[in-house]
């Protein structure tokens, strides 16, 4: 779903503030221990820092959306979460990543487990060329399943539930995965990250390749989803931020010396303050439409 003009900060805000049943706590307040927890985390591919000293601190059971223009390494902070980033060679992580108060990239952290805890859904739908059954099986297999097959098929159930699928594909668990929709194909992988039992589910722009009517499934999903999960989603839409998160975390980009595109965290607050009474010009500036 491609971003929409934006010419004013007033529809956002009004979106917003009507997402929430209940207030939210003042920017300034102090967060309580989050779920995981970013201290002075810079990010490098090379010799070149994508990402400098980032501080957040999620919470469990909300969505945190991160925005901002592009380049500004919103998705190099998302997979630095759960350390995809240490599939790419040339990338390393500094300062630390707090996940239940252990740091995930301290010597002796196997990284395997903390993608399983902290399961992630890219950004275009990426079924496995598998039957919509072994799409979630195998995950669940892979993570050392030991019951039975009609244990197993409740695992199957249970996930393809969650990602409100089950009623539309109960009838053809054993068809191609590849033969769902775009916007089911993205649920399928939503069921396939939350069947392991994730803490965390990060989402790396999820709808970006979907229509207004499946990214709307995807958004009303993320709502429900966050009774169980915690969820982190990266997002050029603002809109869509201001619709399903709880707070938001606004990035920008400077030139190094080199003119190389660094990223920083310019504002992390609750979303209706972030959308009503940003404290940065910058955030203000962006969200008005006045550059990204």
């Amino acid at each position: 779903m491609s971003d929409q003009p934006v010419t004013t900060g007033e529809e956002l805000a009004e979106t917003a503030a009507s997402g929430h049943d209940q207030p939210v706590a003042g920017a300034s307040d102090e967060l309580a221990q989050g779920i995981i927890e970013t201290r002075n985390m810079d990010v490098y591919y090379g010799d070149f820092k994508a990402v400098s000293d980032i501080n957040l601190n999620f919470q469990t059971n909300e969505i945190s959306a991160l925005i901002g223009p592009s380049g500004c390494g919103k998705s190099t902070v998302l997979r630095s979460l759960n350390r995809m980033n240490d599939l790419i060679p040339t990338a390393r992580t500094e300062g630390e990543v707090v996940y239940h108060g252990e740091n995930i990239y301290a010597s002796g952290v196997d990284p395997v487990e903390i993608r399983r805890r902290l399961g992630m859904v890219f950004q275009k739908p990426n079924p496995f060329p598998k039957s919509i059954y072994d799409n979630i099986a195998w995950g669940v297999k892979i993570n050392g399943f030991k019951g039975s097959k009609q244990d197993m098929d409740d695992v199957v159930e249970q996930a393809l539930g969650q990602a409100a699928l089950w009623d539309e594909v109960k009838d053809k668990l054993g068809e191609s995965g590849l033969s769902l929709s775009g916007g089911q194909q993205q649920r399928l992988c939503i069921a396939r990250a939350v069947a392991t039992q994730p803490d965390v589910v990060l989402m790396d722009e999820p709808c970006s390749a979907l229509d207004p009517i499946a990214t709307l499934r995807i958004e009303e999903l993320m709502l429900e989803l966050k009774k169980d999960y915690s969820i982190i989603i990266v997002t050029h839409n603002m809109q869509q931020a201001a619709r399903v998160s709880d707070r938001t975390a606004f990035f920008n980009v400077e030139l190094d010396s080199r003119g190389m595109r660094t990223g920083y965290l310019v504002e992390y607050s609750p979303t209706d303050l972030l959308f009503t009474k940003p404290r940065e010009q910058q955030t203000e500036d962006y969200i008005t439409g006045r550059f990204g």
